[in-house]
């Protein structure tokens, strides 16, 4: 063979190998991890969103006019129903997106429908609305880092849009794959959506695509967003958006939720195909461990699928939503 052949080859081949060794590593030394449930003393109805703060588990599960179930994981016990739904001074209504500080002892909620993202301080089992932002291009997720707000939607530019911390547009970021620009935003943002996750205390954010593979680590810096590290073995969405998305028997279900701490960024993989997942659209084993710059450091694998979790980092507990004898239950896996 000739060496202007043998290039050629390389240069195709190399990149490829690459991101398969990438894909490979979440999944090769990966730690098996058992759960057991926990036996609250309350109604558990339809949770959605887990977040673990302290010796308290919010458990985010509307519930007679209140969003939120506090959890006391000491003693099991459900202390409390918090957090409002409605239109008044920190109420809240709509679907909902919940992200956490707990360094800074916050709670963040956006409202998709609204617009508006509220940030709460969280004092013992309550909450209290420090901060009120409406965002008027109403994106479909919004996340905090420590100067600046991040949120996806179906965009004209950008795949991320970067506010300031009123909620004013700073600059956009991120490309959709070049065979998407045919597409309209909204098929665009549907077909790519994806879960979203910040450093609260940092500049940090990354998203992981819930239809592929791709996963995407940024950093905010002078009102710039640089693009750390990227992982995946392509961008492609086997599925087409007609006013709905359609998913195809054979699309990849990719990182189905995700969990931030000021020191890891956590994503809940799937990776099977949406038949292989009996046609749902979530559910996941897999967690995988990444440093803010993107850098992998440790795969889970727990022994139930869980729709979302939350991460105790000093305990070494991840809490997940799982289904039990058909309805939901909350269960913990001890790392």
């Amino acid at each position: 063979m000739k060496t202007g052949q043998l290039i050629i080859i390389l240069f195709f081949i190399l990149p490829i190998n690459c991101t398969r060794q990438s894909k490979n590593l979440f999944l090769s030394d990966i730690k098996s991890v058992s759960g057991e449930l926990i036996d609250v003393d309350c109604l558990i109805g339809k949770p959605y969103r887990l977040i673990s703060y302290d010796t308290l588990l919010f458990i985010c599960d509307p519930y007679d006019s209140k969003t939120i179930t506090v959890l006391d994981v000491r003693s099991n016990r459900c202390i409390d129903r918090i957090l409002q739904t409605g239109s008044g001074p920190g109420e809240v209504s709509g679907s909902l997106r919940f992200s956490l500080s707990s360094i800074h002892n916050k709670l963040y909620v956006f409202q998709i429908q609204s617009g508006i993202f509220n940030t709460y301080d969280i004092l013992g089992k309550s909450l209290t609305l420090a901060e009120s932002v409406h965002i008027k291009e109403r994106p479909a997720n919004v996340v905090a880092t420590e100067r600046a707000l991040v949120g996806i939607g179906p965009f004209e530019e950008g795949r991320y849009h970067i506010y300031d911390r009123e909620g004013n547009l700073m600059n956009h970021a991120g490309m959709y794959p070049s065979e998407e620009k045919a597409q309209n935003a909204h098929a665009r943002f549907f077909l790519h959506q994806g879960n979203l996750c910040s450093q609260p205390g940092g500049m940090y954010f990354a998203l992981g695509s819930s239809y592929s593979d791709n996963l995407e680590f940024y950093k905010i810096k002078d009102e710039k967003t640089e693009l750390l590290k990227k992982y995946g073995t392509g961008n492609k969405v086997q599925a087409r958006f007609d006013n709905t998305l359609q998913l195809d028997d054979n699309c990849l279900l990719g990182y189905k939720s995700s969990y931030a701490t000021d020191q890891y960024c956590y994503m809940l993989y799937s990776g099977k195909t949406f038949v292989e997942n009996n046609r749902r659209v979530s559910w996941g084993k897999n967690i995988f461990v990444f440093e803010w710059n993107g850098n992998f450091v440790k795969s889970f694998r727990l022994s139930h699928e869980v729709l979302a979790f939350a991460i105790d980092e000093f305990n070494g507990i991840i809490y997940g939503i799982v289904l039990h004898e058909g309805e939901a239950a909350i269960m913990k896996f001890k790392t």
